[in-house]
């Protein structure tokens, strides 16, 4: 029983890594990108191993957390995607707000974290029967 109790453990941990992961690489296609430093600032942090509460967290901005806050939270704001240093991209500029999820702009930590949320009980369940298989190899 112990012995089943830990492989739930360290697959729950498991499944809070892979969703991390996910939610991380998508976040990164979705951050505003002008010089790039506030991509660049993405910090990860995966669960402890073995930790009956797995959390996995995902932060941009270090020191300056308050401009991501502000990044992350203006859906009024006017989020251009363009490369480094470049006013315009292909000739010519967007003309408003990117909707959240549709280009580099507000939300990139939230709108990737609501789709892929649900997904966490089928890739729980599966890393559990990848242990439990491993156990009675």
């Amino acid at each position: 029983m112990r012995k089943g109790n830990l492989l739930v453990i360290e697959a729950a941990g498991q499944a809070v890594t892979e969703l991390t992961t996910e939610v991380a690489k998508e976040a990164n296609e979705l951050v505003p990108f002008d010089t790039g430093n506030l991509a660049r600032s993405r910090v990860i942090k995966y669960p402890k191993k073995l930790s009956d509460k797995p959390v996995g967290e995902i932060s941009y901005g270090g020191a300056a957390a308050p401009y991501a806050v502000v990044q992350h939270e203006k859906v009024s704001w006017w989020h251009p995607p363009k490369p480094p240093s470049k006013s315009k991209v292909g000739g010519r500029q967007g003309t408003g707000p990117v909707a959240p999820g549709t280009g580099r702009g507000p939300k990139y930590l939230t709108y990737p974290l609501m789709r892929k949320k649900m997904q966490f009980n089928k890739i729980l369940i599966k890393k559990i029967n990848k242990n439990m298989k491993r156990m009675t190899a």
